[in-house]
């Protein structure tokens, strides 16, 4: 008899451990399937054509470019000028990945307790033959969400704090800052004008010399430090979108230009004067009409003579070990 009631048990315990397998199981599919219908659109970053981001006042108008440069997206409004190519990926990914919480209304009759008849923040999107509009409203009670209406549906999504403010971006950060866009391993050429030094450096089979005086040693890494500096930097901002009069900014007569060239193309920056803005000074790109302000320590590794970039004789370099 207790052999009997043991294997009983036995049996009992495994149909039970099945059943609780089972629904371990269904459940977690269920919960697989919920998250899945839980996307706000049904887009790809791909079919994006164009973004609209709008708070209050100001409306930010962000469109995909043409071939050949498709992927290279433009701020049409509220003004023109390229694309910060991470910050736009990184919306696009935002904005088509975006979920919901769960649905607080399904009929809402007064948006106002949403904040919601007159959003905070909105996005207005194209993709293809596909538009729509994510209005965003005021926080929840606890603040780790925002209420969101899909165009015009009475419906009312909550969303996570980060898939709003994310995407909220500014104007500075998704504009194009860089200062250059040639590849640093590409340039050939590296021109340094100063008040001090006037300078020419040539690239000929991976070493830099001077183009007056290819006989003289140059320090290659300390030439590829300053490059390095100058190809990754960045506006710190955008002081004025046009300027007739340079002089303000002491760009009339600059303090130094910079120039660089794969061969092909060549860029050149010229620096002008302090601004008011603690350790910033005035630059303004070749062929572009914004003045923007950058960071003083872009100057700081500047030769101030050919000597500064000659090689180190080999007793000196013992000496510095």
């Amino acid at each position: 008899m207790k052999y009997r009631a043991t294997i009983l048990y036995l049996v009992a315990a495994l149909i039970l451990a099945g059943i609780y397998f089972y629904d371990v199981h269904k459940e977690k599919k269920e919960d697989e399937a919920q998250i899945t219908a839980k996307g706000l659109l049904d887009i790809s970053s791909d079919q994006l054509d164009e973004i609209i981001l709008t708070r209050g006042t100001q409306t930010i108008r962000l469109q995909k470019g043409t071939e050949p440069d498709k992927r290279k997206w433009k701020i049409t409004d509220p003004v023109h000028a390229p694309a910060d190519r991470l910050e736009i990926e990184d919306l696009k990914t935002r904005l088509v990945n975006m979920k919901y919480d769960r649905i607080i209304a399904e009929d809402a009759a007064d948006l106002t307790r949403f904040g919601l008849e007159q959003p905070v923040f909105s996005i207005n999107y194209k993709a293809g033959a596909k538009s729509g509009k994510l209005s965003f409203g005021s926080k929840t009670p606890l603040e780790d969400g925002h209420y969101v209406r899909k165009g015009d549906e009475k419906k009312i999504y909550l969303v996570a704090w980060a898939d709003k403010n994310v995407p909220d971006k500014t104007l500075f950060e998704l504009r194009d800052k860089r200062l250059f866009s040639l590849p640093g391993e590409k340039i050939k050429r590296l021109i340094i004008v100063s008040q001090k030094v006037s300078l020419t450096l040539i690239k000929k089979e991976g070493q830099w010399l001077l183009e007056d005086d290819q006989d003289f040693k140059i320090d290659g890494k300390r030439v590829e430090s300053i490059l390095r500096k100058f190809s990754w930097a960045e506006a710190s901002s955008f002081e004025k979108e046009t300027a007739d009069d340079l002089s303000p900014f002491g760009l009339d007569r600059p303090r130094a230009v910079i120039i660089l060239s794969d061969g092909e193309k060549s860029e050149e920056i010229q620096f002008g004067d302090p601004s008011k803005k603690n350790n910033k000074i005035y630059a303004k790109i070749k062929g572009k009409p914004q003045i923007v302000t950058v960071d003083k320590w872009l100057l700081s590794d500047l030769p101030q003579n050919r000597d500064d970039i000659k090689e180190d004789e080999p007793e000196k370099v013992k000496e510095k070990r």
